[in-house]
């Protein structure tokens, strides 16, 4: 079985850097929270107190006059829930890339900032953040993601997403383009 999960992998990361280098060359600026309109967040949903987090986050962001978008994965099979903010493994292909409406239509909104609220790796994520248009990608630190960012947070010392939004949204505000 991690036979047929480490080709799996391969030919995911594989799909990654072929799509990702289309959008390598999209142009690309350092925006601060201040002069940002849209943002998008997307995190993993595994955990409930991660979504209160995240959606409080969101909250204030909204009470700032942004326009906010979540996209959330679960890792789990359950039922579609129609939910434009959700989704899960029933909307991965096999190797690992989101695949449905939901995810298209977030993927084409013209973000500002996009916000990736997540520290364990989470595949399906990983290709919307790589494949993503936005003009300023935020996320946690990781040596082999570097390309998919433009600014990267270290969370080496609290491996929280509260820590980690606290961090981004520090960061966002003394950014000075």
């Amino acid at each position: 079985m991690a036979f047929m999960g480490n080709i799996r992998q391969f030919l995911y990361f594989k799909k990654l850097r072929f799509d990702a280098k289309s959008h390598a060359s999209k142009p690309r600026d350092m925006i601060n929270l201040f002069k940002a309109d849209r943002i998008g967040i997307l995190f993993d949903a595994s955990s409930a107190d991660d979504i209160i987090t995240v959606s409080k986050y969101a909250e204030s962001l909204s009470r700032l006059g942004k326009q906010v978008s979540i996209l959330a994965y679960q890792n789990n099979k359950d039922k579609d829930k129609d939910d434009a903010r959700f989704f899960n493994k029933l909307n991965v292909n096999w190797f690992y890339i989101p695949k449905s409406d939901k995810i298209v239509a977030f993927h084409k909104k013209n973000f500002d900032i996009l916000i990736c609220a997540f520290i364990d790796e989470s595949l399906p994520l990983e290709y919307i953040v790589a494949t993503s248009d936005a003009k300023f990608r935020v996320g946690a630190f990781s040596d082999a993601k570097t390309n998919y960012y433009e600014l990267m947070i270290n969370t080496q010392k609290n491996q929280s997403i509260k820590y980690l939004l606290d961090q981004i949204n520090h960061f966002l505000k003394v950014i000075n383009p």
